[in-house]
C-alpha cells in the first residue's frame, strides 16, 4: 500500500483492529500512518507503519 484510496484505509483499519483497537481508534490510527508515510517520504510501505503500532492491552498498560 502507497496511496490513500479507500480500500487501503479500510486494509490498514483491519490490520490495526487485529491489535485490538476499536474501529474508531483504528481509524484514526490508520490515517496517522499515512500521514507518517507522506511527511517521511523514505518509501517506506504502510505496512511497515502498522507494524509500529503496540497492541491495545500494551497501550493501556502504558498508559496507567
Amino acid at each position: 500500500m502507497k496511496r490513500r484510496t479507500y480500500n487501503n484505509v479500510m486494509r490498514a483499519i483491519k490490520i490495526v483492529q487485529a491489535k485490538g483497537y476499536e474501529f474508531k481508534e483504528a481509524s484514526e490510527i490508520a490515517l496517522k500512518c499515512f500521514d507518517n508515510a507522506e511527511q517521511a517520504n523514505n518509501g517506506m510501505p504502510i505496512e511497515w507503519w502498522l507494524d509500529k503500532v503496540i497492541t491495545a492491552s500494551e497501550y493501556r498498560q502504558a498508559a496507567v
